[in-house]
């Protein structure tokens, strides 16, 4: 492993937990321990770890249901689920959980890592079809995938979130007077520059060849504006540091997904792309008039 991968063990069995962070830890692994679902949704929340490996069998949650929420707020960390017997549920569960594999108690260290080195193998190749390789940010696939199970959550919770459709402009002319390789280099920028002003939870995609769409980017009783606002002036500040022949800028607008209300992802793009063509129109317009 060129970078160590960080999991997180969690179970109330004391001696199982001391064992397999010490084995782990020697194995190359950066290990967190937690005794309950609680505990470990706390550090989930502030970490983000490559892997969770969870009793089935825990003092306040079914580690099942640890694992919907763990994963609702870290969608690409993979998890392993442990139970001392397999009639504890089914395959099917796992999957529907989001847990990527389950193994029987008693193990022994060398199955666990086995299993670890096959679930990052399945995570990657899982990535590669749901990224976007130009940006890293998911792709339309991966998008549609991920929204999905955020729908589930908001549903659950109701609570209502909006979220950011983003058109990079006059990408065209950039192509036209720079060169493509400036244009894929834009593109780029303004992956960053989403990805540092979201959170790592939040899902961050390019669904077109220069439209992006980032969900949650505030809940109900948040001022649009200001959503819009702190992303426009993160896109100045970029662009006061670029030494770049052009500056970026998008045209952005909103849609809100209402849990009460609900609808389908295709339709909530397509609110968020009418929102989007509104506010590109009366910025062009805006600029006709100096």
């Amino acid at each position: 492993m060129n970078r160590k991968s960080s999991l997180i063990i969690v179970d109330d069995d004391m001696s199982l937990i001391k064992m397999l962070r010490e084995a782990l830890s020697l194995e190359g692994y950066q290990c967190e321990t937690a005794p309950d679902a609680y505990s470990a949704l706390d550090r989930i929340q502030d970490i983000s770890f490559d892997f969770m490996i969870a009793d089935v069998v825990l003092p306040d949650m079914n580690g099942l249901e640890l694992t919907k929420r763990a994963k609702a707020l870290r969608p690409e960390m993979a998890v392993i689920i442990m139970t001392g017997f397999l009639e504890d549920f089914t395959y099917d569960e796992v999957v529907e959980a989001g847990a990527t594999d389950f193994i029987k108690k008693p193990f022994t260290i060398k199955e666990i890592t086995a299993r670890l080195k096959h679930v990052r193998m399945q995570e990657e190749m899982r990535s590669l079809m749901l990224r976007d390789q130009l940006t890293g940010v998911y792709n339309r696939r991966g998008f549609f995938t991920m929204v999905e199970h955020l729908f589930k959550v908001a549903k659950r919770k109701k609570r209502g979130m909006y979220m950011l459709y983003a058109d990079l402009d006059n990408l065209k002319q950039i192509n036209d007077k720079f060169g493509h390789q400036e244009g894929d280099a834009a593109l780029e920028d303004i992956a960053a520059i989403l990805k540092k002003n979201y959170r790592e939870s939040d899902i961050i995609a390019r669904i077109g060849g220069d439209e992006f769409v980032v969900i949650p980017v505030g809940t109900k009783g948040d001022r649009i504006e200001t959503i819009l606002e702190r992303l426009d002036k993160a896109i100045e500040s970029h662009n006061l540091k670029s030494s770049r022949e052009y500056r970026l800028s998008i045209s952005a607008g909103l849609a809100f997904y209402d849990p009460e209300n609900p609808s389908s992802v295709d339709e909530l793009l397509a609110r968020g792309d009418r929102s989007m063509y509104e506010r590109k129109k009366k910025k062009e317009h805006a600029l006709s008039d100096l």
